[in-house]
């Protein structure tokens, strides 16, 4: 309709970013307006949002794990993981982003789950059982999991990214925000690592 005045997708991306207009579903509907097809840098391929919660979930895993070989209860250290975790996501605050929206609802939806099996398992209660070596070793493995899986997250993430002045863009500061949040979530982890050696030194 307008191809000769104006790309498809800058005029998209020109639109304000506040409110309704941030939403790729509406982008995308916008485009339809102008009849264009569906703009496919706005969404996930299906093998993409598999990748998504895979690594959502080893990274809710590895942090369980680590939480609860440094001593709390299993459905503690669930719980907690999942406050870590959802931290993170919240960091991602541009709904224009296409991962940000599918990793909201993979966070949701693992909030519930979590919850339900903290409240059904009979392990929940329970203290891991184990050598201090055999812990370390299993905290090691866990952290390298962890920083696996955000890796990924975060090379889709810049897949998405606007290309053009990616400084100025709110992916952009928002996939910065994520990242302090995730460096942040490491340096905890350090720490509780470096905490178990001082305790097993004492």
């Amino acid at each position: 309709m307008t191809n000769e005045y104006t790309n498809y997708f800058e005029f998209i991306k020109s639109q304000t970013q506040d409110g309704i207009f941030s939403h790729p579903d509406v982008q995308q509907k916008m485009l339809m307006i102008m009849g264009n097809e569906k703009n496919k840098k706005l969404e996930l391929s299906k093998e993409e949002e598999k990748k998504i919660a895979q690594s959502y979930v080893k990274m809710h895993v590895a942090l369980s794990a680590i939480r609860w070989c440094q001593g709390e209860t299993l459905g503690v250290a669930r719980q907690k993981s999942l406050e870590q975790l959802n931290s993170y996501v919240k960091s991602k605050t541009n709904i224009a982003h296409p991962m940000n929206k599918y990793l909201m609802a993979i966070n949701a939806q693992v909030h519930r789950e979590v919850a339900e099996i903290n409240m059904k398992d009979s392990n929940s209660n329970k203290k891991v059982e184990m050598t201090s070596a055999l812990k370390q070793r299993w905290i090691q493995e866990e952290t390298k999991k962890f920083q696996q899986s955000m890796q990924v997250l975060n090379d889709m993430y810049k897949k998405y990214m606007p290309e053009k002045t990616l400084d100025k863009m709110p992916a952009a500061k928002s996939f910065e925000t994520a990242k302090q949040k995730a460096q942040q979530m490491m340096q905890q982890i350090l720490m509780l690592q470096i905490n178990q050696t001082k305790q097993r030194a004492a």
